[in-house]
């Protein structure tokens, strides 16, 4: 089963929002918070979203669900001080027995295993931080438990763990 996971769309529109689901179909779409704004819920089926720190509105601040026989948890991450250490939401996954931790704020890819647990962090759909310049999601693949991520800008997979070295200007000009 195809899950597609996003986080800190901020900027971003409902309607690019909305168009990016169209082309991107999937059996589940998690969004781990700071959404866009003014906020109005999306009408798409299996579409789960988280509040952030950004989102002003009344989201639930975190969600636990079933997909697929494993048990996911969604939060945003800024309640479990994610940009200083994953030791609050690695210790909260470990006591409830969770299978996937999805989560956004540091707007930075994250993927690791720990434990029983996956965590992933797909980055930023429009205010990338981190090594790597573009923005990004992910497809989680629940058959495999495989994650891929995605440039948002070239719409293909990337390794956004891998420094890209930038070429100046003057360089690519003059070659």
């Amino acid at each position: 089963m195809k899950i597609i996971i996003l986080s800190d769309s901020h900027s971003m529109t409902k309607q690019t929002l909305l168009q990016f689901i169209k082309n991107h179909p999937a059996s589940y779409y998690i969004h781990c918070g700071d959404i866009y704004m003014p906020y109005t819920p999306l009408e798409v089926d299996h579409f789960y979203n988280v509040r952030g720190n950004n989102d002003f509105i009344d989201l639930p601040k975190d969600l636990t669900l079933d997909i697929d026989h494993l048990k996911f948890f969604i939060c945003h991450g800024h309640l479990f001080h994610i940009d200083e250490s994953p030791y609050e939401l690695e210790a909260y996954a470990s006591n409830h027995h969770l299978d996937v931790v999805c989560f956004g704020h540091t707007h930075n890819p994250t993927y690791y295993k720990k434990e029983n647990t996956i965590f992933i962090n797909p980055g930023s759909m429009t205010f990338p931080r981190g090594q790597y310049p573009h923005p990004t999601y992910c497809v989680f693949e629940t058959t495999n438990q495989e994650v891929t991520f995605y440039d948002l800008k070239t719409d293909s997979p990337c390794n956004p763990f891998k420094k890209i070295k930038k070429e100046s200007f003057f360089k690519r000009f003059f070659k």
